[in-house]
């Protein structure tokens, strides 16, 4: 079973990711929406788009009914793009798959290091 490392939001393109997210209820014209389910979801991120958010391709999708909810509730399939702000997969406590080998991690800490990128900006 692979190891799974917290990230917060120090996650980047290529990393594969897994976070729990809630599903909840349609909102009806009144009254507040209700969590129905949980989903677990592994995916791989695409890119980093500029309003801070991130689409994911997604690699694997495990949801979970409520108690209450009798109806099914539609998962996400794998190979399907996905979009999702930074903010809600830090609280589901997204989690980062670390990079395969002993080299994966070190060509990783390169890739996201201050220093290295100061170096591609073509800054001093």
């Amino acid at each position: 079973m692979a190891k799974w490392f917290p990230c917060g939001e120090t996650f980047i393109t290529g990393d594969v990711l897994r976070w729990k997210e809630p599903i909840w209820k349609p909102r009806a014209k009144r009254g507040r929406s209700k969590v129905i389910g949980e989903r677990l979801v592994v995916a791989q991120v695409l890119s980093e788009l500029e309003d801070g958010s991130v689409t994911l391709i997604v690699k694997q999708c495990d949801t979970q009914r409520g108690e209450f909810w009798l109806k099914a509730i539609p998962e996400l399939k794998p190979g399907s793009e996905i979009k999702r702000r930074r903010a809600p997969l830090v609280k589901g406590g997204v989690e980062r798959n670390p990079w395969g080998g002993t080299d994966g991690e070190t060509v990783r800490g390169m890739l996201t290091s201050k220093f290295t990128k100061a170096v591609e900006d073509g800054k001093p």
